[in-house]
């Protein structure tokens, strides 16, 4: 007779929406530290393999190197904007189940996510991407942007033109301390360390 291999094990609790959206909290946060990092270091190689290339020495690195680091750069960058996204999306749930009031969601942050999500569907002139209409729900995102547009350089002091990539950082300590106790240390300590690093210029 056959048995089932896990009847031995104890079912686990359900945990209700508090609990979940508490999990769901630190998921994302862990997850912004981690992207974060990666961001961080791609951004500073970009930079680097970019001033090394207009010196054009033999130890330049070639036009096939700046355009993996701008791929990399790109997808990491994306992926952190989608991170805090969903970071800030649970912690307001958090807030709802607690009986607190959420924190004002961050504009800018919805904007650049929203033009993200939908960049597959915008009008392309050179390199930059517009609305492909000019009123109604498809492209409106692109439409609120400055001029209208997503340039899709990379680099200066902005992520997608509108965002601080280090108030992303910075926003997601806030809440990675906010929740320290239930955090790994090593991975507040590790986000810790990286802002220090950044604000030394290393």
């Amino acid at each position: 007779m056959d048995t089932n291999p896990f009847e031995d094990f104890e079912e686990e609790p359900e945990g209700g929406a508090a609990e979940v959206a508490q999990l769901m909290v630190q998921v994302w946060a862990e997850a912004v530290i981690r992207q974060a990092e990666r961001a961080q270091a791609i951004r500073k190689k970009a930079a680097i393999d970019d001033r090394n290339y207009e010196r054009n020495e033999d130890w330049s690195p070639d036009e096939h190197q700046l355009d993996t680091n701008y791929r990399l750069h790109w997808a990491e960058e994306h992926m952190l904007v989608w991170s805090a996204y969903q970071l800030e999306q649970w912690r307001g749930r958090l807030a709802k189940e607690r009986g607190e009031v959420a924190a004002p969601e961050n504009q800018d942050l919805k904007l650049v996510r929203d033009a993200l999500e939908h960049l597959s569907e915008a009008h392309f002139e050179g390199f930059a991407a517009m609305s492909p209409a000019e009123k109604g729900f498809q492209g409106r995102a692109l439409r609120q942007f400055p001029n209208k547009m997503l340039t899709m350089a990379l680099g200066g002091r902005t992520l997608f033109e509108l965002l601080d990539p280090y108030r992303v950082h910075e926003e997601a300590l806030k809440v990675v301390k906010s929740i320290e106790d239930e955090l790994d240390d090593r991975a507040r300590d590790a986000y810790t360390q990286m802002i220090i690093d950044e604000r030394r210029g290393k």
